[in-house]
């Protein structure tokens, strides 16, 4: 029977405490991602996780060191979160929002970009644990903090990167950063389609 976005029929009390310990456990590793908790975030990812987004690639330990290191505060404003079980494995979706302020030709801007961010956990000795982190990007917006600034920009700057995350990667570009144009996002659906194909099988067959 077909698990992972599917509407949960019946939850049984176990399940339910273990959709909110795994909430927690996401919840406390953006809040500690936001707030420069990087011994507690490293806490949160299995030993051999592994990490895929914009700007990293690679396992949890490593994703923890090079956030520390990231010179941009991005804060997180999270909307929901699904979560669906088996047994010892889960799949969270987060709805959120990547916020970032930065200036752009001498106007202060904020960068907005709209995200599913993808957990999947496991239980590991009694606790849960984070084994994957990735995302899927929606859309992306920059705009003038101040309501009386103009932002003029040539949208040829724009046109070389993806639809789903433009701005981002053309901030990304501008602090010296490249962003992987590879990523899951909304305007190639098929690259959607293939990382909910590949997130059903772990959590229904334990493949990845």
């Amino acid at each position: 029977m077909s698990i992972f976005l599917t509407r949960p029929v019946i939850n049984t009390e176990e399940e339910r405490n273990a959709k909110a310990d795994i909430l927690e456990l996401i919840n406390f590793e953006r809040f500690c991602r936001d707030n420069a908790q990087w011994d507690e975030m490293r806490k949160c990812f299995a030993k051999d996780s592994f990490v895929n987004i914009s700007w990293y690639q690679g396992d949890g330990d490593g994703f923890v060191t090079a956030s520390s290191k990231s010179p941009t505060y991005a804060p997180h404003k999270i909307h929901n979160s699904l979560t669906w079980l088996n047994g010892d494995r889960a799949v969270t979706i987060m709805m959120a929002t990547i916020q970032n302020r930065r200036t752009i030709k001498g106007v202060a801007c904020e960068l907005s970009t709209d995200t599913q961010l993808l957990f999947s956990t496991q239980k590991i000795d009694g606790q849960w644990y984070i084994v994957r982190f990735e995302s899927i990007y929606e859309q992306d917006r920059l705009i003038p903090v101040l309501p009386d600034a103009t932002l003029s920009m040539d949208s040829a700057a724009l046109a070389k990167y993806r639809q789903s995350y433009a701005c981002m990667s053309f901030c990304m570009e501008q602090s010296g950063i490249g962003a992987n144009q590879e990523l899951a996002g909304r305007d190639r659906p098929e690259t959607v389609e293939k990382i909910y194909t590949d997130l059903k099988k772990w959590l229904e067959e334990g493949i990845r």
